[in-house]
């Protein structure tokens, strides 16, 4: 049977693809640091492992989102077009590999679950919390902490007047003579 170019061209392009590195579900099999992880990665079913895998983590030059990683933990392992080596380890000049969609130019990024095991999330804009529990939601104009102990402290603590803490009301005042040794607020 004869083929027109365009069978063979649609051949030689899914062959490419089919080796093309992109994104692989994976798993966390130990760690090394908060920034370098082995992981388990599948591919067709197979399973393999990369080693010290660079991780993705939510951070800007002044703020991050940081989640402590456990071997167990699962997401991606992702596969850069080409070397990274030089911008892993601050070098502004470009490497001499010339490699394109290699096993070694990678990151780990947190998250990517099976379906039985992702955690039904509460309602909320924002939501943190634990496995075991705790946990704060952001919710409207609304802040709800729960859980364990929760210790809250600096320098510098301000409750707003006409707060309830416990049951509690606490009403802003100010004493006439700052020798009565009482602190500012009270409570009703």
């Amino acid at each position: 049977m004869n083929r027109n170019c365009i069978e063979s061209l649609g051949d030689l392009i899914r062959g490419l693809s089919g080796t093309m590195l992109v994104e692989k579900p994976c798993r966390i099999t130990k760690v090394y640091s908060q920034y370098l992880v082995d992981v388990e990665y599948y591919d067709n079913n197979k399973s393999d492992i990369l080693y010290k895998v660079p991780v993705k983590h939510l951070q800007t030059e002044s703020a991050y989102i940081f989640l402590g990683l456990k071997a167990g933990d699962r997401g991606t392992v992702r596969f850069f077009d080409n070397d990274v080596t030089n911008y892993y380890k601050s070098v502004q000049t470009p490497g001499t590999e010339v490699r394109i969609h290699d096993i070694n130019d990678n990151f780990f990024t947190l998250g990517y679950y099976p379906q039985s095991e992702q955690y039904i999330f509460p309602d909320g804009d924002l939501v943190i919390g634990t496995g075991s529990g705790a946990v704060i939601n952001l919710a409207g104009e609304g802040i709800t902490i729960t859980g364990g102990n929760i210790s809250i402290s600096g320098s510098s603590i301000n409750i707003g007047s006409n707060s309830t803490i416990d049951g509690k009301v606490f009403l802003e005042h100010t004493h006439s003579n700052g020798n009565e040794g009482n602190p500012t607020g009270g409570v009703l």
